[in-house]
């Protein structure tokens, strides 16, 4: 986040096209949130957005990535800092999103978001552990962190 207003950083500091600041609010569902801000979304967010919480931080950021309907988003710890409300707004998002026809790549540590992807990329030490429709790569991680029973001799 930068100094400015929150329009002017969802509009990426260019012209704000107020409709579109606001689609984009509504797309991620923090337009709520906003309007409750002193000034909305005129309302200065401070150095590095210090005026918000990081879960507000977070959710803005989200509407600045959807602004203008972008065919490629890559979200980086994009549930990091949020609540549940939170939470429940971004999967809703990238479900919409993808209806779109928008490409959404997720990058996270936090299992919760998981249910949204259709395919998953598992790295361990810069290296492919496994990739594949999202189904078949938990149930392949289920099977390999299930303890080996070793075989009992019959007596």
């Amino acid at each position: 986040m930068f100094e400015g207003s929150i329009a002017e950083n969802i509009a990426r500091f260019g012209e704000i096209d107020h409709e579109k600041v606001i689609d984009a609010a509504q797309q991620t569902g923090v337009h709520e949130l906003i309007l409750h801000f002193p000034q909305g979304y005129d309302t200065p967010i401070g150095v590095s957005g210090g005026f918000l919480s990081g879960g507000q931080r977070q959710r803005i950021a989200l509407a600045r990535a959807v602004y203008g309907h972008p065919s490629l988003i890559v979200l980086d710890e994009p549930n990091a800092n949020l609540d549940d409300v939170g939470e429940a707004a971004l999967l809703r998002a990238v479900e919409s999103l993808k209806k779109a026809g928008c490409t959404v790549v997720l990058i996270t540590h936090r299992t919760s978001i998981v249910s949204s992807v259709d395919k998953m990329l598992i790295l361990h030490e810069g290296q492919i552990a496994a990739f594949g429709p999202r189904d078949e790569v938990i149930n392949a991680l289920t099977q390999s962190a299930r303890p080996k029973v070793p075989a009992v001799a019959p007596a």
